[in-house]
């Protein structure tokens, strides 16, 4: 009988691994990505807000080092974007939650015909961002858009209102067109959250006489909140990145009363050419989000203690 040939010793390191370090072992790929396409980019945006780098004038680098940064809190241009931004990110957040909470809930139940909503609201998901923002644009069109016919025809309105001549109303609707595109993936990730919760709660609170209300106060909020917390979060990222609908809704306007923050590093990257000052604003708003989302995550969790 032969004997079976024992393993080299590297293999004899692999089976004794215990599983910490194969866990380790097993993200490495992942880690190694994340550093080649997340890590790497944005220390190299960083590097470069760190350089007067202005491609209209010259392709020389000349390094300044934080007057990038300096000038920018003394540009009127940025610090007007940042309550714009702030104003369509928090909308945005709101709305977006919000509806898709509510849609949650109402797909969470049976009822005839539930598949195919599901269907249906996966819609908008399904749509381009820049053909969502056209959409839009059309919809509120001052001449021939379907929302002035349709309050023409209730009444409400005697004459077209031109909606994208009030900075107000263009935000708004810009928030909307973006909270609309997000709504599917929210409420998909909330509905399968709440098909997760044991149906005894639902019983046991019947039971002891809870109402519809406080079942959803007591039983189904409290195992939504870091589902919650994750959906807040992930629009708080995506609102203030947001720049196809704007780009393809209002173009910044009127004058600047939609650009938004990523919205201003876009014209400074590639309209104007200033490479530095455009990495520069990246780099803030990087930091704003990175704040914002810790914040809300700061607060839910402290709501809970």
């Amino acid at each position: 009988m032969t004997k079976t040939p024992s393993p080299s010793g590297f293999w004899q390191r692999f089976h004794r691994m215990d599983e910490s370090k194969f866990g380790l072992l097993l993200t490495l790929p992942t880690v190694i990505l994340v550093l080649i396409f997340l890590a790497l980019p944005i220390a190299y945006a960083f590097f470069m807000s760190l350089n007067q780098i202005e491609l209209t004038i010259s392709p020389d680098w000349d390094f300044v080092g934080v007057e990038n940064y300096v000038g920018l809190l003394s540009d009127t241009r940025v610090t007007a974007t940042i309550p714009r931004t702030l104003y369509f990110a928090g909308l945005n957040v709101v709305v977006t939650t919000l509806m898709a909470l509510c849609l949650a809930l109402v797909l969470n139940e049976n009822f005839k015909g539930r598949n195919w909503i599901r269907v249906f609201i996966l819609l908008p998901w399904a749509v381009a961002p820049v053909v969502s923002g056209v959409m839009w644009r059309y919809m509120f069109h001052q001449s021939y858009g379907l929302i002035n016919a349709i309050l023409s025809a209730l009444g409400l309105i005697n004459k077209y209102v031109v909606w994208f001549d009030d900075p107000t109303f263009a935000l708004s609707i810009a928030s909307f067109a973006t909270a609309w595109k997000a709504l599917p993936f929210s409420t998909l990730i909330l509905l399968a959250s709440m098909q997760g919760i044991s149906e005894s709660l639902f019983r046991a609170s019947k039971m002891d006489g809870a109402n519809i209300f406080h079942r959803f106060r007591y039983v189904t909020l409290p195992h939504l909140r870091p589902t919650l917390i994750f959906v807040v979060v992930l629009q708080i990222i995506s609102s203030l990145q947001a720049f196809d609908v704007i780009f393809t809704l209002t173009r910044g306007g009127p004058g600047q009363g939609t650009v938004v923050l990523n919205y201003l590093t876009f014209v400074n990257a590639f309209e104007r050419l200033s490479i530095g000052n455009a990495s520069a604003m990246s780099i803030l708003l990087a930091l704003l989000i990175v704040s914002l989302s810790g914040l809300s995550i700061y607060i839910s969790m402290g709501r809970k203690k």
